[in-house]
């Protein structure tokens, strides 16, 4: 997983949930997917999408989608607001952060009331007394308090840095709200958020605007921070604000709601103008699509298709079975929580998606290739019997990590229990004998050799392959011909032994 990934998926590995399980999301090689789709102006929209895409019974606001297609002031006012906030890394921990706003206060808060008590008493000693000792004590006040700001700053400047992107996301949501043209996008919940929030953003304006002068450290400014931080006034002004924030944590999320949706809808315009063909997807009794292609692939080779029962695929390696079952997968996700389907037309019912389909031994934890395929089926299975929407279920070679005797009696009994389960079902196989089950249709990818050259159509077919281009294979990668006569020469003593 890249840098960038890890950073943007911790508000969903925060929230957790989805429809979209881990397994099924690195099957269908999401994250690239995602990658494709993002368009996003803002860290915010880059997380809101990751989750979204995981737990696609998110309402999609394709209208406003549409709305910023055909208005180009729109779509510019809204990234030149939205591109404020950035993308920073740091910005990237807001969720959790909030979420656990808590820890933020300053330990042993009390101290500053305390120190900014005893600076007020000795000052005004110090004047009406003129002592020198007084003078002495107000002296090591003013370098406690120093001493205290600076401690107190340098831990917890992080959470300053939050406080300022606080401001930033208040800021941009009130100018939609402002903003008579956008206003229609703002909820009455979110409209809300801003009127409670906004005693919090009034407080926090010195403090904020102070922080950024000192980045640019300008001598003024420091001078400046120099007293505010002997007066303690800003660290006091932090406390407070981060109290009222733990309070008002919905409030924040709405606001972050409002700027993420917009965000999305930008992404997905942009994402839209790049495909060579896509429809939004209708609901329909069974999934079925026209012109259909892959997401991740250019120049996808795009097949018509009708899912009206469960599938069994055959056909000779690198033929297009795989790439066919995640391009079906992937357009249900991408249908459900974008309303974008790479394809000319694409319908299908309320549904959710779950896979087994890349996987290999687990060296760290000891499991064998088969028991982590068994392991991902039974969830599979266990989901049947409980949800309460059908399933599009996708296995690619079922049980290969077995041998053949065995594979081949637990998956016909896995076809067997699932005959009769409402459920969608594509599953690849080189296993002919599993085509026999009962409930089940037959389709195959199909591949022939002409000139020393093997050449894949990509193109779904009814029923069952007859290809096998195994051997083939090794002799178009220019396999010694030593090991291609004595494999072609065993095959034919199987043939004669049937």
């Amino acid at each position: 997983m890249s840098n960038e990934i890890q950073y943007i998926r911790r508000m969903h590995d925060r929230i957790g949930g989805g429809q979209v399980d881990e397994i099924t999301w690195n099957d269908l090689q999401m994250d690239e997917v995602f990658i494709k789709v993002n368009h996003t102006k803002s860290f915010i929209g880059e997380q809101l999408l990751y989750h979204n895409l995981h737990c696609n019974e998110n309402e999609f606001l394709d209208d406003t989608t549409e709305e910023i297609s055909s208005n180009a002031k729109i779509k510019n006012y809204l990234i030149s607001r939205i591109g404020r906030i950035g993308k920073r890394q740091e910005n990237y921990y807001l969720y959790e952060i909030l979420q656990d706003s808590e820890m933020m206060l300053i330990e042993n808060g009390f101290l500053i009331y305390v120190l900014q008590a005893t600076l007020v008493i000795f000052g005004m000693l110090a004047l009406i007394t003129h002592s020198g000792y007084i003078y002495a004590v107000l002296g090591i006040n003013v370098v406690i308090n120093f001493s205290f700001y600076f401690m107190v700053k340098q831990k917890y400047e992080i959470y300053l840095n939050t406080l300022t992107l606080f401001k930033e996301i208040y800021s941009v949501a009130y100018q939609f709200n402002k903003n008579s043209s956008i206003r229609k996008y703002v909820t009455d919940k979110e409209r809300q958020a801003l009127q409670n929030l906004k005693g919090v953003n009034r407080i926090l304006i010195g403090v904020v605007s102070r922080h950024r002068a000192n980045i640019v450290g300008d001598l003024s400014s420091l001078l400046l921070d120099y007293l505010y931080g002997v007066l303690l006034y800003d660290i006091a002004i932090y406390n407070i604000a981060i109290k009222k924030l733990a309070q008002q944590k919905e409030d924040i999320s709405s606001l972050m709601t409002l700027i993420g949706r917009l965000d999305i809808a930008i992404s997905v315009e942009e994402y839209r103008k790049g495909l060579e063909c896509w429809c939004k997807p209708t609901e329909s009794n069974y999934p079925e699509m026209k012109n259909m292609a892959h997401p991740l692939l250019a120049n996808s080779v795009r097949n018509d298709f009708s899912l009206k029962n469960k599938l069994i695929i055959t056909g000779p390696n690198a033929a297009g079975k795989s790439t066919f079952m995640k391009a079906v997968a992937i357009n249900v996700i991408l249908g459900k929580s974008i309303g974008t389907c790479t394809a000319s037309e694409f319908s299908m019912p309320k549904m959710r998606v779950m896979t087994c389909m890349a996987l290999r031994d687990d060296v760290q934890t000891g499991e064998s290739y088969y028991y982590r395929e068994a392991s991902y089926i039974k969830r599979i299975i266990e989901e049947v019997a409980y949800s309460k929407e059908p399933l599009l279920i996708v296995i690619d070679e079922i049980l290969k990590g077995t041998n053949t005797q065995e594979r081949i009696a637990a998956s016909k009994a896995i076809l067997e229990y699932l005959a009769d389960k409402k459920v969608y079902l594509l599953l690849a196989t080189h296993d002919v004998e599993l085509t026999e089950a009962e409930g089940y249709d037959n389709y195959h990818f199909d591949s022939k050799i002409e000139a020393d050259e093997i050449i894949f159509d990509y193109k779904i077919h009814m029923g069952i392959s007859s290809s096998k281009n195994a051997i083939a294979l090794l002799e178009y990668l220019k396999y010694p011909k030593e090991i291609i006569r004595v494999a072609r020469s065993y095959v034919d003593e199987n043939r004669r032994s049937i």
